[in-house]
């Protein structure tokens, strides 16, 4: 009972979060939805959905909520990011990003645990209220980070943004 109190209470608190960031002057929120090619240390591949809440402040710093489920798996992962957006041209249609993340991931025979990482990429603005993501993420447990290999790690992820 209480891991769901938890997982509710982490996704709220999110939510709200991102809400009241995104009176802030200066900032855009998005909504968006990919899909990456998992975690491979619970599965050889699979491919699992994106959804993302996010904030971009004065265009160059940003944080991002994303969810994600392996359906085969059964791992769900709720992580908050913090990108630093660098222009690749003047009209800053296309961006380089990299940067931190927390989280918690949760489903797995109960294996809950709390998650880091960091991640880098590249972001395209198709037109003024849509963009695009592709990129590549790194991320453990506290608890389980010395058992897997760096491979396993990693996973690459391409999303679609919409501004709010």
């Amino acid at each position: 009972m209480f891991r769901h109190v938890l997982k509710q209470s982490i996704l709220l608190i999110t939510l709200l979060s991102f809400s009241a960031i995104g009176a802030v002057e200066n900032s855009q929120s998005f909504m968006g939805v990919g899909i990456t090619d998992g975690t491979k240390y619970y599965a050889p591949l699979e491919f699992e959905p994106i959804f993302r809440l996010g904030v971009i402040f004065d265009e160059q710093h940003r944080v991002v909520a994303n969810y994600s489920h392996g359906f085969s798996s059964g791992v769900t992962s709720i992580h908050l990011a913090y990108d630093y957006l660098y222009p690749l041209s003047e009209s800053r249609r296309w961006q380089v990003f990299a940067g931190g993340s927390v989280g918690y991931k949760f489903g797995l025979y109960d294996v809950n645990d709390w998650t880091f990482g960091a991640q880098t990429g590249i972001r395209y603005q198709i037109n003024d209220t849509m963009s695009a993501d592709f990129g590549y993420r790194v991320f453990d447990t506290l608890d389980e980070w010395k058992e897997h290999e760096l491979g396993q790690l990693g996973n690459i992820y391409i999303s679609i943004d919409f501004e709010m």
